[in-house]
C-alpha cells in the first residue's frame, strides 16, 4: 500500500508572530545617544564660557595694565634723558665756575667777599630802620658774617656782627596781627555792648550765691525809690541818634587805632585806645563780664610798646671801611 509521502502545510502564522519575528528598529537608541551628545556638548559649552569670561577681563586687566606701566616708563625714560642733560649743563657750569674762581684767584675773592659783605651789612640796616624787620636784619648779618669767614683780619668785625646779631634776635617783638585779631573780637563786643546814662554809677558784678540775690534785690529797690538832693540839676538822658552816633565814634576809633597798631605808632595807638577806654568807661554798661573783658584787652594792648627801639647797626659798616682801606693799602707795591 502506497504510503503518502508529501507533507501537509504548516498551519498559518499569526500577525502577532509576524510582529515578534520582525527586527526591532534602532532609530530610539540612535535619538538617545544624539540627546546625551547634545547635552555634553552644551556641558562643556558652558564651562568653557564660564572660564573664559574671567580670562577675559583678566586679561583685559593685564593689558591696560602693561600699556600704562609702557606709558610710565616711556615718560621716566625722558625724564632721565632730560635730567642727564641738565647734570651735564650743571657739571658744566661748575667746572666753569670752578676755572673762573682758580683765574681770579685769593686776591679777587677778597674784594668780592667785602664788597658782598657791605650790601649784606646796608641790607640789615635797611631792614631795621625802614623795614623795621628785626628777623630779616639778623639773617642779613648771618649771611654778612658767613662771607667774612674766609678774609683774614676780619674777626673783630665778625665779632661786633655776632653781638648785634644776638641783640636782634633777642628782642621781643609784639606780633601786630595778633594784636590786632585781639582788638577786632574786643570791637565786636564793645559795638554791642549796652549803654549807661551819663551820671549813672556802673553796677558791679554781681557775686553767686544768696549775697548775688541780695544784691540784685537791693538793686531793684533802689530802682523803685530814686533819693536825689534838691537843688542839683538833672543829667539829661541820651537820646536815640546821639547813642548812635556815639556807637559810630566808637567804631571810627576803634579803626584807628587798628590802623595805628598795623604801623606800629604806638603813640596814636595809646591815643585811640585810650579815647576808647575814657568813653566806654562813661557810656558802657562795664558790669557786664564780656564787656570788662574787651576793656581789660583795651588797655593791654595800650601798655604795649609796638616798636622797641633797635641796636645801632652803623658800627660794622665802619670797620668794614676801615679793613677795605686795610686790604687795599697791603696790596699796594
Amino acid at each position: 500500500m502506497p504510503t503518502d509521502t508529501t507533507t501537509k502545510p504548516e498551519a498559518s502564522a499569526t500577525p502577532g508572530d509576524v510582529a515578534e519575528a520582525r527586527p526591532k528598529p534602532k532609530s530610539g537608541r540612535r535619538a538617545g545617544w544624539f540627546i546625551l551628545a547634545l547635552l555634553l556638548v552644551l556641558g562643556l559649552a558652558s564651562a568653557v564660557v564660564a572660564v573664559w569670561r574671567p580670562l577675559q577681563v583678566t586679561l583685559t586687566t593685564q593689558a591696560a595694565t602693561q600699556a600704562r606701566l609702557t606709558s610710565q616708563l616711556e615718560a621716566l625714560s625722558t625724564w632721565q634723558a632730560t635730567a642727564s642733560d641738565d647734570l651735564s649743563a650743571l657739571e658744566g657750569r661748575s667746572r666753569g665756575l670752578a676755572a673762573r674762581i682758580n683765574q681770579l684767584g685769593p686776591e679777587r675773592l677778597t674784594q668780592w667777599a667785602l664788597a658782598e659783605a657791605d650790601y649784606l651789612l646796608r641790607t640789615a640796616q635797611r631792614a631795621a630802620q625802614l623795614d623795621y624787620d628785626p628777623a630779616r636784619a639778623a639773617l642779613a648779618l648771618d649771611l654778612a658774617n658767613a662771607t667774612l669767614a674766609p678774609v683774614s683780619g676780619s674777626d673783630s668785625l665778625r665779632a661786633s656782627i655776632d653781638a648785634l646779631r644776638a641783640q636782634l634776635r633777642s628782642l621781643t617783638i609784639p606780633d601786630t596781627s595778633a594784636l590786632a585779631e585781639e582788638l577786632a573780637q574786643a570791637t565786636k563786643i564793645l559795638q554791642t555792648a549796652p549803654l549807661r546814662e551819663p551820671g549813672v554809677l556802673p553796677s558791679e558784678a554781681r557775686p553767686p550765691g544768696w549775697r548775688g540775690a541780695l544784691q540784685h534785690a537791693w538793686q531793684q529797690l533802689g530802682d523803685v525809690i530814686v533819693l536825689q538832693r534838691v537843688g542839683s540839676p538833672v543829667q539829661p538822658l541820651l537820646r536815640p541818634q546821639e547813642a548812635q552816633y556815639l556807637r559810630q565814634q566808637f567804631a571810627l576809633k576803634l579803626a584807628s587805632a587798628e590802623y595805628a597798631l598795623r604801623r606800629r605808632d604806638t603813640t596814636a595807638a595809646q591815643s585811640d585806645l585810650g579815647d576808647l577806654e575814657a568813653w566806654a568807661s562813661a557810656y558802657l554798661d562795664t558790669s557786664e563780664p564780656a564787656v570788662a573783658d574787651a576793656l581789660a584787652t583795651v588797655r593791654r594792648v595800650a601798655g604795649l610798646e609796638l616798636r622797641p627801639p633797635l641796636p645801632d647797626l652803623s658800627g660794622p659798616q665802619e670797620q668794614l671801611a676801615t679793613l677795605r682801606r686795610t686790604t687795599a693799602a697791603d696790596r699796594l707795591p
